[in-house]
Parts: structure tokens; C-alpha cells; sequence
């Protein structure tokens, strides 16, 4: 059995040799040039430059928790462009939110403007063609984070190229004129903007003009000339000449929600030029903190990681830290950083989600070891719940909220610190985001928005999730409301006896740093 397995080991070794010999990354000498800004005044860049001229060191946020809102920011801020616009995501879906934006950006493309789009390829499966149509255009460059060389059966790739393909660019940023720049956790996708029928995403983004964008522009440059970032043209089949003309038009244009997000584009359109619209800038020191790209190639020591900055911020916190992550897998380091703070009376709190929400069942299970011990230590608990009643607020609520956005399941990754300081990012709190996804977000130093965030959080959460507690056996308990009353369950809620075994295998299965 040995010698077959070693046998095995050998082939399949060789095997992943051939391949990755026979389909290799692209020439990076052969890259096509970028589409040049037309040489034109860009009226969003005078109306920033006015209001910002008596606040030369500080950036003006505008926080977008409602999924509609921030979809429409981001129309909004398209329609604007008169030289550069730079997209940078992880997801981009071919649904109806994804079609819209699209056709914006074409026709931004149309009337000169110049494009780039930088998308991760892990989640663009059955998407080349709308990828490679796209870049087609004279004025759109499109580059691809960390490509697949195998196109067809892109599972194959993992099999020779796994440690590279397991590295992403979480990023998440859109950016116009070099000016105006929209940061946070959401995708481009209906799910992200409150327009799917189910498992709808709760989500926090952040438009920002002032000091902290040319940093943000920076950041988008080494990423696209980074060791990872390659033309779509050198990955992705050809297409026909004319293939744009399919996503020249958005699907479903008769659709109730597609007609509420453009109707709200108006609004969105008059934030950004500044002009009254009873949701006013607020205006902070705020620094851009970003993984650098070579994290996509496994070449940056832990110590510059993102999550190092983070981790000594979360370790400076003297009276309370709140966080929300919808992906929270905190791990023996995270498990200790949180207890450290709770032991030394500094309030902690952590908001995620609960079985009956999560989209990812094995982030679930990575996370379950650690609700004991983060009790144990302090540390207040709560998983939010889709069946808030009777006054309650549903996680599906929760889309109204300044720290949520549109769905029940929670998305956002954001905390706030003594009160004072508030990261809005992409970053979850699990190993994934911390050692191998490239992420980024702002530190925005604002007591308003940070105690808006905790007062949120403080009149929320207990309405809208479970509670967790411990009772004298060290069992956890989970407290809720039901019909008005108040619940209390001691085996998790939504979950049938296979359904906990399940997640008692995975676990304890050695899998977390994948999370």
C-alpha cells in the first residue's frame, strides 16, 4: 500500500509538473498599453477642489449602509467621470445590479473616459465572455488578479498551481477622476444591493473626497502593475468584434428595483456634487490601510501585513472595541487578542452570524470552537438571527441601520475602537483576510461616526440576533425574542442533531487557515 501510495504522489506530481509547463502564466513584457484620460477639466475635480481647499489634511466621508444607496453612489460617481475611472473587486456578478453598472461604465468608456478594471479570478467562472467583450472596448483595460492559465475546467488548476491560486484580492474600491473614491465590503452583485430574492447581504461602504483619495489611487496603481495583475487579453479567449453590444444594455429594464436604483442615482448624484440633500459629509483624519499586492505571490512577512496594523490598533483599545464580521474565524491568536481585551476591562463585543444566516456552513464550524472560550473571557456574543418579531429587528432590518445594509445575512467588516476610531473595509476577522487575501480599508478618526456605529450596535443587536451566554454547566445558551417574548435555547437555533454533529466534524478538522 506504501509503494502505491508513493507511486500515486509521484504521478500526480509529475502530472501538476507537465501542466503548469504546458500552461504557463502569460509574457509580462507583451501588455497592452492603459486607455489615456481624455485631456479635458473634470467638473466633479472643481467642485472637490473648492470644498476642500479649507481642509487640505482631511478627507469628507459620506457612510452608505443602505444597499440601494450605495448602489446608486456608484452609478452616481460613474456618470460624473469626465477622465479616469478605477475599478477594483473581487466579485462582479452578471445579474441585474452587475449589467447596470456595466453599462454605465461602457458608456462612460463611449464618451472618452478611461477604465480600468482590475477583478480577482476566482469567482469568474463562466464569465470570460463578458470579461474579454468588455476589455474589447479602445478605452476599458481589463486586468485579472492571480489568473487561471486553464480556462475550461478551471478546478485542474488548483492541482499545479495551488499555492498561488489560493491567494486572492479581496479588495474592493471604485475611484473617479482621482477625487471621489468608494471603499468598503460590498461586491457588484444583487445580492450586495438588496435586489436577490434570498440571502441578501448586510453591508457597510464609504464614499470619501478630500486627502485620504490620492492614497487610494496609489494603492490602485500597485495593484495593477503588480507581479499578479494580467490583460484580460492575454488569459481569456477572443471574442467577435461586436460582442460588446451585449452588455451595452442592462438585463431586466422593466424591473421595480432596476427603476428604484436608478431613480435613486439622482439623489446619489446630488451627494456628490455636494449640493443639500440632508445627509451631509462629515469630515476626518482618515489613512487608507492596504495589503501590499505581493501578499497575492506569498511575499510579504507577516509583521507588514495588513492585520499586524490591525491587530496593534485593536490592541490599543483602553475602553471598548465593537466589531462586526460576517466571516468571523478569530483562530487561537484572534481568540487570545479579544479575551486579552476583556480581561483587562476593556468592554468587547462581536457581532456575526448565526447558523440560520451564514452563506458559508464551513466558516461556521471554523468559528463554533471559539464562542466558549470568548465568553469565558468577557467577551459579549451575539449571531444575528433572520426572525426577529414583535417589535424585534430581523437581520433582514438590519439593511436600514447605519453598520448594515440591505439583507440578513451580515456582510460588513468594520469595528469601531474606544469610541473614536472606525475601520471600514474589506477585512474579515478570519485567517483567510489576515494571511493570504490581499484587503484594505479606512481608519476613519471620528468619535460621530464611531459612537453613531456603538449606539447603533447598543439599540440593535439584542433585538436583532441571539444573545450568547454561558449557563452554570459551561453550555451555551442562546438568548433571543420570539412573539415578544424573550426566548432562551440551549441547543443551537435552526439546527437539526445531524446538523450540529456536522458542524462538531468540521470542526475539528485542521482546516482553519483555509477559512
Amino acid at each position: 500500500m506504501m509503494t502505491v501510495l508513493i507511486a500515486l504522489i509521484l504521478a500526480l506530481a509529475a502530472l501538476g509538473m507537465a501542466l503548469k509547463l504546458a500552461f504557463p502564466l502569460p509574457d509580462r513584457t507583451a501588455f497592452p498599453p492603459d486607455p489615456q484620460a481624455p485631456d479635458t477639466t473634470s467638473a466633479l475635480a472643481e467642485v472637490v477642489a473648492e470644498v476642500s481647499a479649507p481642509r487640505p489634511d482631511e478627507s469628507a466621508l459620506l457612510l452608505l449602509p443602505s444597499g440601494i444607496d450605495a448602489f446608486a453612489m456608484r452609478l452616481a460617481m460613474v456618470r460624473n467621470a469626465d477622465r479616469q475611472i478605477d475599478v477594483q473587486y473581487y466579485i462582479w456578478e452578471d445579474d441585474m445590479s452587475g449589467r447596470i453598472l456595466l453599462d454605465e461604465i461602457i458608456a462612460a468608456a463611449d464618451r472618452g473616459v478611461a477604465v480600468r478594471i482590475l477583478i480577482d479570478d476566482n469567482p469568474t467562472a463562466g464569465l470570460d465572455p463578458m470579461w474579454a467583450a468588455v476589455a474589447s472596448h479602445p478605452q476599458i483595460a481589463v486586468r485579472i488578479f492571480n489568473p487561471m492559465t486553464i480556462r475550461k475546467v478551471r478546478s485542474i488548476n488548483y492541482l499545479f498551481d495551488f499555492p498561488r491560486l489560493n491567494r486572492r484580492m479581496h479588495n474592493k474600491s471604485l475611484t473617479v477622476d482621482h477625487v471621489a473614491t468608494l471603499i468598503g465590503g460590498r461586491n457588484i452583485g444583487d445580492v450586495y444591493f438588496g435586489a436577490a430574492d434570498d440571502n441578501l447581504f448586510a453591508d457597510l461602504d464609504a464614499l470619501a473626497i478630500g486627502a485620504v483619495v490620492p492614497e487610494v489611487v496609489s494603492d490602485f496603481q500597485r495593484y495593477w502593475a503588480s507581479e499578479s495583475a494580467y490583460p484580460a487579453e492575454l488569459v481569456l479567449d477572443p471574442v467577435s468584434s461586436d460582442a460588446i453590444e451585449n452588455w451595452r444594455e442592462p438585463l431586466f429594464p422593466d424591473e421595480p428595483l432596476a427603476v428604484a436604483y436608478l431613480a435613486a442615482t439622482d439623489q446619489a448624484f446630488a451627494a456628490l456634487n455636494l449640493e443639500s440633500t440632508g445627509a451631509p459629509l462629515i469630515w476626518a483624519d482618515v489613512e487608507l490601510l492596504s495589503d501590499d499586492p505581493a501578499k497575492g505571490l506569498g511575499r510579504v512577512k507577516e509583521d507588514n501585513l495588513l492585520a499586524a496594523r490591525l491587530a496593534e490598533m485593536i490592541e490599543g483599545a483602553q475602553s471598548r472595541f465593537d466589531l462586526v464580521s460576517g466571516y468571523f474565524v478569530p483562530t487561537d491568536f484572534g481568540t487570545d487578542l479579544l479575551s486579552g481585551l476583556a480581561s483587562r476591562g476593556v468592554e468587547t463585543r462581536v457581532v456575526t452570524n448565526s447558523i440560520q444566516v451564514t452563506d458559508v456552513a464551513l466558516v461556521h464550524a471554523g468559528y463554533a470552537p471559539s464562542r466558549k472560550p470568548l465568553l469565558k473571557a468577557g467577551v459579549e456574543l451575539f449571531e444575528a438571527r433572520p426572525d426577529a418579531e414583535d417589535g424585534g429587528v430581523s437581520a433582514r432590518e438590519l439593511g436600514m441601520v447605519r453598520f448594515s445594509g440591505g439583507g440578513e445575512s451580515v456582510h460588513a467588516k468594520t469595528f469601531a475602537i474606544d469610541g473614536q476610531k472606525l475601520f471600514v473595509g474589506s477585512f474579515n476577522f478570519d485567517p483567510r483576510s489576515a494571511l493570504l487575501n490581499c484587503e484594505m480599508g479606512f481608519v476613519i478618526d471620528s468619535p460621530l461616526l464611531a459612537e453613531a456605529f456603538v449606539e447603533t450596535l447598543d439599540e440593535r443587536a439584542p433585538e436583532a440576533g441571539y444573545r450568547l451566554s454561558l449557563n452554570e454547566d459551561g453550555d451555551l445558551l442562546w438568548t433571543g425574542k420570539r412573539d415578544g417574548q424573550v426566548t432562551v435555547e440551549t441547543t443551537e437555533p435552526g439546527t437539526s442533531a445531524l446538523d450540529r454533529f456536522l458542524i462538531w466534524t468540521l470542526s475539528k478538522l485542521p482546516i482553519a487557515w483555509l477559512l
